[in-house]
């Protein structure tokens, strides 16, 4: 994983598993997940809203996997709680409806993770 010494991979990675947390709220990812506890497995083999609950939270916690790599090349390792804001924010009813938390916690993950100096080579 020594790739993510690398500000710019580092940061389209973490676009690229964040674009998902922005679409699939629209399918229903994040508002059942109140629901999806009360749901047996049926729902998840006819592909409703549970997958899609299961696909947010994979991209989340790769995320957060991404951003602890990151945080241990650049020698801040508070770094990692701003994922994990983020998806309680996207999951937690009551603060789910607070608007552009999530954002504002990944944009500033992906400024602090790219401009930080790591304490590492970046040769892989």
């Amino acid at each position: 994983m020594k790739i993510l010494a690398k500000g710019p991979v580092f940061a389209i990675l973490y676009v690229l598993f964040m674009v998902p947390t922005y679409l699939l709220p629209y399918l229903g990812s994040n508002s059942s997940a109140m629901v999806a506890i009360q749901q047996t497995g049926k729902e998840l083999e006819q592909g409703g809203t549970l997958f899609f609950t299961f696909l947010h939270l994979a991209c989340l916690a790769i995320l957060i996997i991404l951003t602890w790599f990151r945080s241990t090349f650049v020698g801040k390792n508070w770094l990692v709680v701003l994922p994990f804001i983020a998806a309680a924010f996207d999951f937690i009813p009551g603060l789910s409806l607070i608007p552009l938390v999530p954002t504002v916690m990944h944009l500033l993950a992906v400024i602090l993770g790219v401009s930080s100096t790591p304490t590492v080579s970046e040769d892989t």
